[in-house]
């Protein structure tokens, strides 16, 4: 058993190709690893079929598809440009969350048109809190996106062969003479942060005005109704008493 270990003049760039290592001799069972510093955000990556892969570009086509079909919701203020900037930010959230602030905009849309219809006002007060408190959630669902931007690391979904988002790992069953090289595209993170940092203030300006929608879609046709207590049957005349006798003659 032989271990070979070298360093090389050369840290992480744009793009970082593994070192070219030939054996001079047919190889099997090849592991290359690489450990990403965490102030790189990768971008893509590629190597021997059996490795990691940067999902969120998957996840960046099913943001665009489901944009485009709220764009087309006239319910909603937001248009295709807004769904989507919406949904880069929220990727980095769970997907549960993200769906709650979409959720948030239909059913205030769906308040907004059919709130008046509703009759029963004990039914109407409690959709009323249940859209408060779902207020009050979505808030805090921006709130922590803006804060995993700002603050936390990329959730670019990178998995396979046991990787994660700083350590890579791929194996080629039969290598050849030269090993493999995987290569990692990559920028710093502070591009990352910018990019956040503008998103959170474009988030900022836009929740004002979702936010007046909001509170007018909130408020169409009263914002509370008052219970109508049942009225008290009114009570029976008593029956005329029957004369006693002797009475009358």
């Amino acid at each position: 058993k032989i271990v070979l270990s070298w360093r090389e003049p050369r840290g992480a760039s744009l793009l970082f190709r593994g070192p070219e290592v030939d054996l001079n001799t047919p190889s099997v069972n090849a592991n290359v690893q690489i450990n990403m510093p965490e102030s790189r955000w990768i971008l893509l990556l590629g190597g021997p079929r059996l490795g990691p892969a940067v999902l969120f570009w998957s996840l960046l086509v099913v943001i665009l598809v489901t944009a485009w079909a709220l764009g087309r919701v006239p319910l909603m203020p937001l248009r295709t440009r807004d769904w989507v900037l919406l949904g880069i930010g929220l990727s980095q959230v769970p997907l549960l969350a993200a769906a709650l602030v979409a959720g948030w905009f239909l059913v205030l849309g769906l308040r907004r048109r059919e709130g008046q219809r509703i009759g029963n006002p004990q039914l109407f007060d409690l959709l009323q809190v249940i859209l408060a408190g779902w207020t009050l959630l979505t808030l805090g669902v921006l709130l922590w996106a803006v804060q995993q931007g700002l603050l936390g690391t990329p959730e670019m979904q990178i998995a396979g062969n046991g990787s994660y988002s700083s350590e890579l790992h791929w194996y080629a069953d039969r290598a050849g003479e030269l090993l493999p090289r995987p290569w990692v595209l990559s920028v710093p993170l502070l591009v990352y942060r910018l990019a956040m940092l503008a998103w959170a203030l474009w988030l900022a300006l836009s929740l004002l005005r979702w936010l007046r929608w909001g509170w007018e879609s909130f408020t169409e046709g009263g914002g509370w109704r008052r219970w109508r207590r049942p009225h008290a049957p009114a009570p029976s005349p008593a029956p005329p008493e029957s004369p006693s006798p002797g009475e009358g003659d």
